[in-house]
C-alpha cells in the first residue's frame, strides 16, 4: 500500500482494505488500549464514549470492567462500524453496547451523556482540535474523566505516511491544547515500545498518554 493511501485508511478505513488495515491497528496499538482502558478507572453502571474505536477489538475489555457499563463507539468510518456491530453482536444485543457513525467535532449525544471517554490515535486528524475537545467536554459529565493518546511529533515525523494528512503534537502541545478547551491534566505518562507499526516495520514508539478530568 503507497504511503498516501496507507494514511488515509488509517484516518478511515474503508472498501477492500479497511479490515486488514483495522487488524494491523489492532495489533500495533493493543498494549497501549489496555493501558488507557485501565488508566480510566471504569465502575460499575459508568456509560463511556469512545472515540475512533474502529472495529470495537477492545470493547470487551471495557464492558466486563465492571457490572452494567454502557459502551458507546462513535467512528467516522461507516465500514467501522458495521464490522464493530458485528464483532460485539452480544453486547449489542445486550444493550451494553452500541456504535454509531459520524465526527467526534458535532455529536449527537445530550449534554453530560457519559461519565468517561477515550480516544487513541486521533488527535492527528481532527482539523479545528479545539472542536472536537470542547464536544468531548460537552457530552462528559462535570468531574468526567477522558483519556487520549497520541504518537509524540519526536518519533511520528520520521513516519513515511505522515506528511499525508498529519497534525503532529508533542508533549507540551498537547497539555496546553487540552488545558486551554476546559481540561484539567491529572496524569501524563509517556508510553514507549518498541513492535511492528502499520507499515509492517519494526519502530521504537514514543506515545503521550493524557488522563484528563472536565473542569
Amino acid at each position: 500500500m503507497e504511503d498516501r493511501e496507507l494514511a488515509a485508511q488509517l484516518r478511515c478505513p474503508n472498501g477492500a482494505d479497511a479490515a486488514e488495515v483495522a487488524g494491523r491497528m489492532n495489533e500495533a496499538n493493543r498494549s497501549l488500549n489496555h493501558k488507557c482502558i485501565d488508566l480510566l478507572q471504569i465502575f460499575a453502571a459508568d456509560r463511556i464514549l469512545e472515540i475512533g474505536p474502529s472495529n470495537g477489538a477492545f470493547v470487551d475489555r471495557i464492558v466486563n470492567k465492571a457490572a452494567e457499563v454502557h459502551y458507546t463507539g462513535l467512528d467516522w468510518s461507516a465500514d467501522m462500524v458495521a464490522e464493530a456491530g458485528e464483532a460485539n453482536a452480544g453486547a449489542v444485543t445486550s444493550g451494553s453496547a452500541r456504535f454509531l457513525q459520524g465526527s467526534s467535532d458535532s455529536m449527537p449525544f445530550e449534554e453530560a451523556s457519559f461519565d468517561k471517554a477515550l480516544t487513541v490515535h486521533t488527535l492527528y486528524f481532527w482539523e479545528t482540535p479545539t472542536d472536537h475537545l470542547a464536544e468531548v467536554r460537552r457530552v462528559l459529565n462535570p468531574g468526567g474523566l477522558f483519556c487520549i493518546a497520541f504518537g509524540d511529533l519526536e518519533f511520528m515525523q520520521h513516519l513515511p505516511f505522515v506528511p499525508y494528512g498529519f497534525r503532529l503534537y508533542d508533549a507540551i502541545l498537547g497539555q496546553e491544547l487540552l488545558r486551554s478547551s476546559g481540561f484539567d491534566v491529572l496524569e501524563f505518562q509517556q508510553h514507549r515500545e518498541t513492535e511492528v507499526g502499520n507499515t509492517g516495520e519494526e519502530v521504537e514508539k514514543i506515545i503521550n498518554i493524557a488522563l484528563c478530568q472536565r473542569c
